[in-house]
């Protein structure tokens, strides 16, 4: 995969062509030029980078002033995750720990990142999940087939992901189709 130069891993605040470029960036450029990614700190702010730009891309049927982020406790990138932050759109993500086996943990969640689980479980969270405009982020489900929008794939510090278009029409939720195709775009097997 090609570097990407250093001004392509800044950010834009609009939702724009040029914004998209960003999060194509973020993929591309999840560490500086000339980094490896030999530490659990830099694949985690890697994730947060590419989670972010995904919500910066989504359009909720009634936008909330703060984007709330409900993170898997069990899930690999989850410390990070839980410490919210800004979009590049300047919107707020509080985010928060939320245990799965707790009957609606899900409750008052815009979004949901979703760590390693069985599809047994995925289906029932996703079943949990069905008429409500919440977007979905999972690590490792590789085949992303159950109920997750964007199955997130991380190798040697690059951040790739999946898109399940099923369940982002079923969502309700407006995804920039420019994010949508570079999910859909298959990268060389791993």
């Amino acid at each position: 995969m090609a570097t990407a130069p250093g001004n392509l891993c800044r950010g834009s605040k609009r939702f724009r062509p040029r914004f998209l470029l960003a999060l194509f960036s973020a993929i591309l450029c999840t560490l500086p030029q000339g980094v490896t990614a030999d530490t659990a700190q830099q694949r985690s702010d890697a994730v947060v980078r590419v989670v972010h730009s995904l919500l910066g891309y989504a359009r909720w049927p009634t936008e909330p002033e703060v984007l709330r982020l409900c993170v898997d406790g069990s899930a690999r990138y989850a410390a990070r995750l839980s410490e919210g932050g800004t979009l590049a759109t300047g919107r707020p993500v509080q985010a928060r720990r939320i245990d799965l086996q707790d009957a609606g943990s899900t409750a008052g969640c815009d979004s949901v990142y979703l760590g390693a689980m069985t599809d047994a479980r995925r289906k029932k969270i996703s079943t949990e999940l069905i008429g409500r405009p919440v977007l979905v982020i999972t690590e490792e489900d590789f085949e992303c087939e159950i109920g997750s929008m964007f199955c997130l794939h991380v190798l040697d510090g690059h951040v790739s992901f999946r898109v399940n278009l099923d369940a982002v029409a079923r969502s309700g939720i407006h995804i920039h189709p420019g994010v949508l195709q570079l999910g859909r775009r298959r990268g060389p097997p791993s």
